[in-house]
């Protein structure tokens, strides 16, 4: 029997008429050869071997995830978060107010329109994350600073690294290598022996790098936890329901270019111009990096293939510090062997599946009683809990 919060997230849906389900998106594969944790040519390399040779190249935009759900009267407009939520939280006439141009566009592109659903980032990040970003982010950083002052002028390092260059802990350290179970025993007293297994486990921290990580990661809370006017980046629709009833799935990437003014890539990828083309979405990634911005979405020109993840998002290195803390760079080696992200495609192909299934499903048959969408609901339920036990650091 299904529990009542889910049978209720599943009645919510139907009534709120809501058609798609976003699913998580994954890192690139990592790269160990170019030292890359989220490789623009494993992801190229990925889809290659799946059989696709077309791609679009976009910014990554740092704000939350929207589907805009545009009507025909813009007033009727609504707005659901990556979870399918409606988001009734947010200036929903504001919200609305910005899209006066897009919806003008749609009219132009499609006269015919009643609804469209475009997937779209909500910006800043601030309108959904501020919470987020004063406990979690500027909260880590005030403790760290406060935290790395302390080691620069308390003198504690100094000390620690007196006792660790002293010929009696490199005289016990030698003595470890070099004698017997029982004669170290009986030269080094079990005191003496906790003591100095406790020093010898203390990773002293280079303070001086500390503090320039602790500086990019400032940069990144500033940069991306910034006030601004809420406004929206859309890059993909998704559906376009008619008047008639009648819709279309349009399932083409490029369809970035009617909703959105960015600039972005689309490229044809061959055994012959692969590294060139390479050199193109590595030259646009380290553009945006020079800008501030988080990094690319790495996409086939069609939106969905079956068994295939939508896309592949590469962020690069100053913007994980964020995500990772500040020893990102200097424990990145670490980061980069155990980084894995098998079970995330994983999940990125199963939610892309469900939600597919969920946009064929017509727009004015989403009801209570339509028990395909209810069992799709479900499963992408039970796909998002799969999600919570994965890294979210991915």
């Amino acid at each position: 029997m299904l529990d009542y919060r889910v049978r209720n997230r599943i009645e919510w849906f139907c009534k709120n008429k809501i058609n798609d389900f976003s699913p998580t998106i994954s890192p690139a594969p990592k790269s160990k050869t170019k030292n890359e944790i989220e490789s623009i040519e494993e992801a190229v390399n990925y889809y290659l071997g799946k059989g696709v040779n077309e791609f679009v190249v976009q910014k990554k935009y740092m704000g939350s995830y929207c589907t805009i759900y545009l009507k025909r009267n813009i007033e009727k407009t609504y707005f659901v978060s990556r979870n399918g939520f409606k988001m009734d939280h947010i200036d929903v006439d504001k919200a609305i107010n910005s899209l006066k141009d897009l919806h003008a566009k749609m009219v132009t592109a499609f006269p015919d329109f009643d609804t469209i659903l475009i997937a779209s980032e909500l910006l800043p990040w601030k309108v959904l994350g501020a919470g987020l970003i004063e406990k979690e982010f500027t909260g880590y950083y005030d403790a760290l600073k406060t935290h790395n002052a302390y080691l620069q002028s308390s003198g504690l390092l100094e000390k620690l690294e007196n006792v660790k260059e002293s010929e009696a802990f490199t005289t016990y350290i030698s003595d470890k290598k070099q004698l017997t179970r029982k004669e170290f025993g009986s030269k080094h007293k079990s005191h003496i022996v906790r003591q100095y297994e406790a020093l010898a486990a203390v990773k002293i921290p280079d303070v001086a790098k500390q503090e320039e990580s602790l500086q990019v990661f400032k940069n990144q809370i500033d940069t991306f936890g910034d006030e601004a006017e809420l406004h929206f980046k859309p890059f993909t629709i998704l559906k376009v329901v008619n008047s008639s009833g009648n819709e279309i799935l349009p399932n083409s990437n490029l369809t970035y270019e009617l909703v959105n003014d960015d600039v972005f890539l689309h490229l044809e990828i061959t055994d012959l111009n692969k590294e060139e083309k390479l050199g193109e979405i590595y030259s646009f990634f380290e553009k945006l990096t020079f800008d501030n911005e988080e990094g690319i979405m790495i996409k086939p020109v069609k939106n969905y293939i079956k068994n295939l993840p939508p896309c592949f998002k590469v962020r690069n290195n100053n913007y994980l510090t964020m995500i990772y803390g500040v020893n990102f760079h200097q424990d990145f080696d670490h980061y980069l062997e155990k980084r894995n992200v098998r079970k995330k495609l994983e999940q990125s192909i199963n939610g892309w599946e469900i939600n597919q299934k969920m946009l064929q499903v017509p727009y004015k048959d989403l009801e209570e009683e339509n028990y395909l969408i209810r069992l799709l609901l479900l499963k992408r339920i039970n796909n998002e809990e799969i999600e919570k036990t994965l890294d979210p650091r991915l």
